[in-house]
């Protein structure tokens, strides 16, 4: 294939994407418009009546965000020679990677020190692949498992593609899985994004939050919204935290951070403090 044609194909295939992009914008429209202290103040009475507990400040401020391409491929299995000091299993079909320590990994000390002997353990190539490209996420981690997830350059990414769970027991670690999306790119310029409170706001309305929870913590990150010839895309999200009063239960919800819209599909995780 010469040359003219693969950039023609490159520019076919962003075309297509710059499209979908627009269509899905075009359907979804939001208000950004600023909603007033007493609305919001009155809302906050509601939930308070519902025995919904919220952080004591949430930001109203507006940010911009972008949406985000990764190029849709298999990293890690180009890797597995590499990871002398684990033993390796690979599934081609989900594409996640399980690696074993060879020699048995001790650790010791406060749960800082253990965090910085993980990371040591993790940015090793020879133990994990891209393990420098995770950073640590404590509220998706329990006592034995430590969730990491993809960082980048625009914010953290929120996929089970983009994980990394290393497994501990009795003080050494067992062993770990990763996915990876590899490098990831803008594709369109920054877009203005809703506000933490208008995220929370929005599950509330759409009785996302059920009654006697608490909302523990709003943060945002990238999610993934499709795929579209060979290319996955990724938008920006409002990740918030809700434990039940009840049952202590933490599920993981995301909103739609230009629409406001509450992701759905599996887009929800339960937490577990084991």
């Amino acid at each position: 294939m010469d040359r003219k044609r693969i950039e023609w194909l490159f520019f076919v295939v962003f075309l297509l994407i710059d499209l979908y992009l627009g269509i899905e914008i075009w359907r979804s429209p939001i208000n950004l418009s600023n909603t007033g202290g007493a609305q919001s103040t009155s809302i906050r009475s509601e939930m308070r009546a519902d025995g919904i507990d919220l952080p004591l400040h949430i930001s109203h401020k507006q940010r911009s965000g972008y949406y985000l391409a990764a190029k849709k491929r298999n990293y890690l299995s180009g890797k597995l020679s590499s990871l002398t000091e684990v033993n390796t299993h690979f599934s081609k079909s989900d594409n996640i990677l399980t690696g074993t320590p060879k020699t048995q990994v001790t650790l010791s000390g406060n749960h800082h020190q253990i965090l910085a002997q993980l990371n040591s353990f993790k940015n090793d190539s020879e133990n994990v692949p891209f393990g420098a490209k995770f950073k640590y996420e404590p509220s998706m981690s329990g006592s034995n498992t430590y969730c990491y997830v993809q960082s980048t350059d625009y914010g953290q990414v929120y996929a089970s593609d983009a994980q990394l769970m290393i497994n501990v027991r009795n003080n050494a670690i067992t062993n770990y899985t990763i996915s990876y999306m590899g490098p990831i790119s803008a594709v369109r310029e920054p877009q203005l994004i809703i506000s933490a409170w208008h995220a929370v706001k929005a599950m509330y309305t759409d009785r996302e939050i059920v009654n006697n929870s608490r909302v523990m913590q709003i943060k945002l990150g990238y999610s993934k919204l499709t795929e579209v010839r060979g290319s996955i895309i990724l938008l920006p999200t409002w990740l918030i935290w809700v434990e039940n009063k009840t049952t202590k239960n933490i599920t993981v919800k995301r909103v739609n951070a230009f629409t406001a819209q509450i992701l759905q599909s599996g887009n929800s995780y339960s937490v577990q403090k084991n």
